[in-house]
């Protein structure tokens, strides 16, 4: 749709500058203006949003004495340092082995509960077993890993009535 405005909007430019100049000239200085109002406005938009998602964070580790079922190896301490409330939370969990080259897991993870602004949750994560790199792991050791998290999604605002 962008594209058919542009288009209109290119041919309009065109026949006028084709049979009344001063017109065309008007027309363009008034959609300069539009343009770069609305871009102003959405580069702030953009920066306020980065650094609101920015401050949302995830730590992730492997930790028998946080999390005592073996279904549920990994602790993720997820953090709201932003000054809105956090409905939700995505993010990619990656594992790494020190004797191997690579990403030897990779699996996206969510959290829907609500986080306050200030903030800090530890919850336990299961590890998907299609995560892992060829050749699978027979016996999954949580702790042979080295986990890192990064924010792919957060959802600002209160979380939706049931």
């Amino acid at each position: 749709m962008p594209f058919v405005v542009t288009a209109a909007v290119a041919l309009l430019l065109i026949e006028l500058y084709l049979r009344r100049r001063p017109w065309a000239i008007a027309l363009t200085g008034v959609i300069a203006v539009v343009g770069t109002v609305i871009w102003i406005f959405s580069d702030n938009q953009s920066r306020s949003q980065r650094s609101a998602v920015s401050a949302v964070t995830v730590d992730v580790g492997a930790d028998g004495e946080t999390c005592l079922d073996p279904a549920l190896p990994l602790a993720a301490t997820l953090t709201n340092s932003s000054g809105d409330m956090v409905n939700r939370i995505a993010f990619d969990l990656i594992g790494q082995q020190a004797e191997r080259a690579g990403t030897a897991y990779r699996g996206t993870l969510r959290h829907d509960q609500v986080l306050a602004p200030g903030e800090s949750v530890t919850r336990c994560f299961p590890l998907l077993i299609h995560g892992f790199a060829h050749p699978r792991p027979q016996i999954i050791d949580a702790t042979k890993y080295e986990w890192t998290a990064h924010v792919t999604l957060v959802g600002f605002g209160n979380a939706p009535s049931p």
